[in-house]
Protein backbone atom coordinates (compact mmCIF):
# COMPACT_ATOMS: atom_id res chain seq x y z
CA UNK A 1 0.00 0.00 0.00
CA UNK A 2 1.26 3.46 -1.17
CA UNK A 3 2.08 5.58 1.95
CA UNK A 4 0.66 9.15 2.34
CA UNK A 5 1.86 12.10 3.39
CA UNK A 6 2.46 16.10 3.02
CA UNK A 7 4.00 17.72 -0.15
CA UNK A 8 6.40 20.95 0.66
CA UNK A 9 6.80 23.36 -2.18
CA UNK A 10 9.78 25.81 -2.32
CA UNK A 11 8.26 29.69 -3.27
CA UNK A 12 8.33 30.07 -6.34
CA UNK A 13 7.45 26.53 -7.63
CA UNK A 14 3.92 26.00 -9.24
CA UNK A 15 2.21 23.90 -6.39
CA UNK A 16 1.13 21.10 -8.66
CA UNK A 17 -0.53 18.03 -6.90
CA UNK A 18 1.56 14.40 -6.18
CA UNK A 19 0.46 10.65 -5.95
CA UNK A 20 2.00 8.22 -4.14
CA UNK A 21 2.23 4.70 -5.91
CA UNK A 22 2.97 1.57 -3.99
CA UNK A 23 5.51 -0.94 -5.34
CA UNK A 24 3.79 -3.81 -6.48
CA UNK A 25 1.15 -1.51 -8.37
CA UNK A 26 4.32 0.41 -9.73
CA UNK A 27 5.64 -3.06 -10.66
CA UNK A 28 2.62 -3.70 -12.52
CA UNK A 29 3.07 -0.66 -14.47
CA UNK A 30 6.64 -1.46 -15.33
CA UNK A 31 5.60 -4.71 -16.79
CA UNK A 32 2.80 -3.29 -18.98
CA UNK A 33 5.87 -0.59 -20.48
CA UNK A 34 7.90 -3.80 -21.29
CA UNK A 35 4.95 -5.01 -23.22
CA UNK A 36 3.89 -2.08 -24.58
CA UNK A 37 6.27 1.21 -24.71
CA UNK A 38 3.27 3.31 -25.76
CA UNK A 39 1.27 2.10 -23.29
CA UNK A 40 -0.90 5.03 -21.52
CA UNK A 41 -1.96 5.99 -17.97
CA UNK A 42 -4.91 7.58 -16.98
CA UNK A 43 -4.67 8.98 -13.38
CA UNK A 44 -7.55 11.19 -12.45
CA UNK A 45 -6.88 12.77 -9.27
CA UNK A 46 -9.21 15.87 -7.44
CA UNK A 47 -7.00 17.12 -5.09
CA UNK A 48 -8.49 19.88 -2.93
CA UNK A 49 -7.07 22.62 -0.28
CA UNK A 50 -9.40 23.16 1.82
CA UNK A 51 -8.02 26.20 3.90
CA UNK A 52 -6.82 26.39 7.64
CA UNK A 53 -9.24 25.57 10.46
CA UNK A 54 -9.22 25.34 14.46
CA UNK A 55 -7.63 22.46 16.09
CA UNK A 56 -6.66 21.76 19.64
CA UNK A 57 -3.65 20.54 21.70
CA UNK A 58 -5.12 18.39 24.83
CA UNK A 59 -3.07 19.30 27.89
CA UNK A 60 -3.08 17.24 31.72
CA UNK A 61 -1.04 17.59 34.75
CA UNK A 62 0.22 15.53 37.38
CA UNK A 63 1.06 18.27 40.08
CA UNK A 64 4.23 18.32 41.35
CA UNK A 65 4.31 18.35 45.36
CA UNK A 66 7.24 21.04 45.81
CA UNK A 67 8.09 22.13 42.64
CA UNK A 68 4.47 22.28 40.90
CA UNK A 69 6.23 25.28 38.48
CA UNK A 70 8.72 23.53 36.95
CA UNK A 71 7.63 21.20 34.53
CA UNK A 72 8.32 17.38 33.45
CA UNK A 73 6.58 17.32 29.93
CA UNK A 74 6.00 14.00 27.87
CA UNK A 75 4.07 14.40 24.74
CA UNK A 76 2.36 12.30 21.51
CA UNK A 77 -0.08 13.79 18.95
CA UNK A 78 -3.20 13.15 17.90
CA UNK A 79 -3.98 13.68 14.28
CA UNK A 80 -3.14 10.63 11.74
CA UNK A 81 -3.58 10.29 8.05
CA UNK A 82 -6.89 9.40 6.67
CA UNK A 83 -6.15 5.95 5.53
CA UNK A 84 -5.93 4.24 8.01
CA UNK A 85 -6.47 4.34 11.65
CA UNK A 86 -3.53 5.88 12.83
CA UNK A 87 -2.71 3.56 16.10
CA UNK A 88 0.83 3.14 15.54
CA UNK A 89 0.77 7.02 14.59
CA UNK A 90 0.15 8.04 16.71
CA UNK A 91 -2.40 6.30 18.94
CA UNK A 92 0.03 4.44 20.28
CA UNK A 93 2.42 7.47 21.55
CA UNK A 94 -0.93 8.95 23.35
CA UNK A 95 -1.64 5.50 24.94
CA UNK A 96 1.89 5.50 26.09
CA UNK A 97 2.16 8.90 28.03
CA UNK A 98 -1.33 8.95 29.08
CA UNK A 99 -0.82 5.54 30.86
CA UNK A 100 2.82 6.55 32.18
CA UNK A 101 0.84 9.79 33.90
CA UNK A 102 -2.05 8.37 34.54
CA UNK A 103 0.15 5.47 37.03
CA UNK A 104 2.22 8.50 38.46
CA UNK A 105 -1.30 10.03 39.25
CA UNK A 106 -1.69 6.93 41.48
CA UNK A 107 1.31 7.34 43.75
CA UNK A 108 0.80 7.59 47.35
CA UNK A 109 3.54 10.26 46.62
CA UNK A 110 3.76 12.76 43.50
CA UNK A 111 6.92 13.57 42.65
CA UNK A 112 8.73 16.91 43.41
CA UNK A 113 8.12 18.73 39.39
CA UNK A 114 4.79 19.11 37.62
CA UNK A 115 4.69 15.61 34.89
CA UNK A 116 2.64 17.54 32.09
CA UNK A 117 1.20 15.18 29.34
CA UNK A 118 0.71 17.19 25.85
CA UNK A 119 -1.02 15.79 23.53
CA UNK A 120 -0.42 17.99 20.10
CA UNK A 121 -2.51 18.98 17.49
CA UNK A 122 -1.93 19.32 13.27
CA UNK A 123 2.04 17.48 13.67
CA UNK A 124 1.29 15.57 10.46
CA UNK A 125 1.01 18.66 8.13
CA UNK A 126 3.87 20.33 10.01
CA UNK A 127 4.01 20.17 13.14
CA UNK A 128 1.26 23.01 13.93
CA UNK A 129 0.67 21.96 17.70
CA UNK A 130 3.89 21.90 18.78
CA UNK A 131 4.68 25.65 17.20
CA UNK A 132 1.94 27.05 19.06
CA UNK A 133 2.62 25.10 22.00
CA UNK A 134 5.96 27.14 21.61
CA UNK A 135 5.23 29.92 21.24
CA UNK A 136 1.82 29.65 23.75
CA UNK A 137 4.33 28.64 26.28
CA UNK A 138 7.51 30.56 26.00
CA UNK A 139 7.27 32.65 28.69
CA UNK A 140 7.11 29.31 30.67
CA UNK A 141 9.80 27.33 29.01
CA UNK A 142 12.59 28.19 31.14
CA UNK A 143 10.93 26.23 33.68
CA UNK A 144 10.52 23.26 31.84
CA UNK A 145 12.99 20.86 33.21
CA UNK A 146 13.25 18.32 30.35
CA UNK A 147 10.74 16.82 27.68
CA UNK A 148 10.38 13.96 25.29
CA UNK A 149 7.55 12.26 22.94
CA UNK A 150 6.44 9.02 21.64
CA UNK A 151 5.69 8.84 18.15
CA UNK A 152 7.21 6.03 16.72
CA UNK A 153 4.82 3.28 17.05
CA UNK A 154 4.62 0.82 20.06
CA UNK A 155 7.84 -0.75 19.62
CA UNK A 156 10.38 -2.08 22.96
CA UNK A 157 12.10 0.79 24.21
CA UNK A 158 16.00 -0.29 23.79
CA UNK A 159 17.71 3.07 24.62
CA UNK A 160 17.61 6.27 25.98
CA UNK A 161 19.01 9.67 24.91
CA UNK A 162 19.39 12.97 26.12
CA UNK A 163 20.47 16.63 25.41
CA UNK A 164 21.66 18.40 28.62
CA UNK A 165 24.41 20.05 29.00
CA UNK A 166 27.89 18.17 28.95
CA UNK A 167 28.65 18.93 32.32
CA UNK A 168 25.40 17.50 33.40
CA UNK A 169 25.54 14.47 31.44
CA UNK A 170 27.14 11.73 33.09
CA UNK A 171 25.17 12.76 36.17
CA UNK A 172 21.89 12.27 34.19
CA UNK A 173 22.90 8.69 32.88
CA UNK A 174 22.89 7.49 36.56
CA UNK A 175 20.00 9.00 37.60
CA UNK A 176 18.47 7.13 34.53
CA UNK A 177 19.98 3.90 35.26
CA UNK A 178 17.46 2.42 36.52
CA UNK A 179 15.70 2.67 33.72
CA UNK A 180 17.76 -0.87 32.42
CA UNK A 181 15.67 -3.01 34.56
CA UNK A 182 13.13 -2.53 31.61
CA UNK A 183 15.93 -3.38 28.85
CA UNK A 184 16.49 0.33 28.47
CA UNK A 185 20.60 0.92 27.75
CA UNK A 186 22.09 4.35 28.60
CA UNK A 187 22.50 6.07 25.15
CA UNK A 188 24.42 9.27 23.84
CA UNK A 189 23.66 13.54 24.33
CA UNK A 190 22.58 14.10 20.77
CA UNK A 191 18.49 13.19 21.50
CA UNK A 192 15.97 15.50 19.24
CA UNK A 193 13.34 14.50 21.78
CA UNK A 194 10.91 13.52 18.99
CA UNK A 195 8.72 16.02 16.38
CA UNK A 196 6.84 18.14 18.25
CA UNK A 197 9.71 19.06 20.77
CA UNK A 198 12.09 19.07 18.28
CA UNK A 199 12.12 22.76 18.76
CA UNK A 200 12.66 23.40 22.19
CA UNK A 201 16.28 22.58 22.66
CA UNK A 202 17.06 25.73 20.15
CA UNK A 203 14.45 27.51 22.99
CA UNK A 204 16.61 26.49 26.04
CA UNK A 205 14.34 23.26 27.13
CA UNK A 206 16.34 20.21 27.56
CA UNK A 207 15.10 16.96 25.79
CA UNK A 208 15.19 12.64 25.56
CA UNK A 209 14.62 10.33 23.07
CA UNK A 210 13.45 6.98 24.25
CA UNK A 211 14.47 5.14 21.14
CA UNK A 212 12.35 2.38 19.98
CA UNK A 213 12.36 -0.63 17.74
CA UNK A 214 10.86 0.73 14.55
CA UNK A 215 12.06 -1.87 11.55
CA UNK A 216 8.63 -2.46 10.85
CA UNK A 217 7.26 1.26 11.94
CA UNK A 218 7.53 2.42 7.88
CA UNK A 219 5.66 -0.52 6.61
CA UNK A 220 2.43 0.19 8.28
CA UNK A 221 2.26 4.22 9.25
CA UNK A 222 0.22 6.64 6.84
CA UNK A 223 -1.52 3.62 5.44
CA UNK A 224 -4.66 1.62 5.64
CA UNK A 225 -2.33 -1.17 7.37
CA UNK A 226 -1.94 0.98 10.28
CA UNK A 227 -4.38 -0.77 12.93
CA UNK A 228 -4.69 -1.90 16.35
CA UNK A 229 -3.90 -5.45 15.29
CA UNK A 230 0.08 -4.37 14.96
CA UNK A 231 0.63 -3.61 18.38
CA UNK A 232 2.19 -5.51 20.82
CA UNK A 233 0.23 -5.63 24.43
CA UNK A 234 3.90 -6.38 25.88
CA UNK A 235 5.80 -4.12 23.97
CA UNK A 236 3.09 -1.15 24.57
CA UNK A 237 3.51 -1.87 28.67
CA UNK A 238 7.38 -2.02 28.30
CA UNK A 239 7.12 1.77 26.91
CA UNK A 240 4.55 2.86 29.45
CA UNK A 241 6.68 1.55 32.34
CA UNK A 242 9.45 2.96 30.75
CA UNK A 243 7.42 6.80 30.11
CA UNK A 244 6.69 6.25 33.80
CA UNK A 245 9.94 5.94 35.06
CA UNK A 246 11.91 8.87 32.45
CA UNK A 247 9.17 11.36 33.85
CA UNK A 248 9.16 10.14 37.44
CA UNK A 249 12.95 9.98 37.75
CA UNK A 250 13.38 13.52 36.56
CA UNK A 251 10.56 14.79 38.18
CA UNK A 252 12.69 14.50 41.40
CA UNK A 253 16.07 15.20 39.78
CA UNK A 254 18.11 17.18 41.47
CA UNK A 255 20.94 18.06 38.47
CA UNK A 256 20.58 20.56 37.05
CA UNK A 257 20.19 21.17 33.36
CA UNK A 258 21.88 24.16 32.16
CA UNK A 259 22.45 26.30 30.32
CA UNK A 260 19.08 24.45 29.08
CA UNK A 261 17.18 25.39 31.50
CA UNK A 262 17.19 27.35 35.01
CA UNK A 263 15.75 26.01 37.93
CA UNK A 264 12.39 28.37 39.98
CA UNK A 265 12.42 29.31 43.53
CA UNK A 266 11.81 26.90 46.02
Amino acid sequence: MAHTGIMRYQDGVPQIPAAAMSNPDADLVNALLKRDPNAILELYMSPKDLGFNTSYNVIAEVTGSSKPNEIVLIGAHLDSWDEGTGAIDDGAGVAIVTAAAKHIQDLPIKPARTVRVVLYAAEEIGLMGGKAYAEAHKAELPLHYIAAESDFGAGRIYQIDTKVNESAFTAVQKALSPMSFNSVILGNNQASGGPDVSMLPALGVPVASLRQDGHDYFDYHHTPNDTLDKIDPAALAQNVAAYAQFAYIMANSTIVLTPFTRSSKE
